[in-house]
């Protein structure tokens, strides 16, 4: 069984300038017990589908490959600071993306279609894009950390998504690590 999901990555001017801002508030903050994401695991998560054996995994490839097909041109910006699950209750820091002609959103729902025709189950909660920047591991003591990730003017950055990528997440002792499973080009 591997720990799979399905991502975009992001571009590297993109990883860049949220490694930059992630080194800021990194600097600020250093006494806040805080897991910042490596900028090299940065990625949009389309859907995690956990524990999957190699038969699903065939399946799951076909379903992305499929989606990968439908002609969708995603042109995506970073625009907005956010936190999960609520303000008052943090515990992830995040940067939300955006595309203004609802191609994102149309290929999350195909995605979602595709990956139950193999008998995966559909996500129940509403897509939300973003990128992962943070986990707080205290969040009563992370509330100036927040207020100032929140108060964030993050300048729009805008990058051209290319392919879906498989990834396989294996948790380790340190943290997790990613490995691409297989890549397939927004056609």
């Amino acid at each position: 069984m591997k720990r799979i999901f399905a991502a975009i990555d992001i571009s590297e001017a993109a990883r860049q300038a949220v490694s930059a801002y992630v080194e800021i508030l990194h600097a600020e903050f250093q006494s806040v017990r805080v897991g910042w994401e490596k900028p090299e695991k940065l990625h949009l998560t389309l859907k995690f589908f956990g524990d999957v054996d190699e038969r699903q995994l065939e399946n799951l490839t076909e379903a992305i490959e499929q989606t990968a097909r439908q002609n969708l041109n995603l042109n995506l910006q970073i625009a907005e600071a956010g936190v999960f699950p609520s303000p008052a209750r943090a515990r992830i820091l995040w940067l939300g993306l955006q595309e203004e002609t609802g191609n994102l959103q149309k290929l999350n729902e195909n995605l979602e279609t595709e990956c139950a025709r193999f008998g995966f189950a559909r996500e129940e909660r509403n897509f939300k894009a973003h990128l992962t920047i943070a986990r707080l591991r205290e969040p009563q003591k992370s509330k100036e950390l927040i207020r100032k990730h929140l108060q964030n003017d993050f300048a729009p950055l805008e990058f051209q998504a290319t392919e879906i990528v498989i990834y396989q997440s294996e948790l380790l002792p340190k943290g997790s690590i990613y490995k691409s499973v297989s890549r397939h080009k927004l056609k």
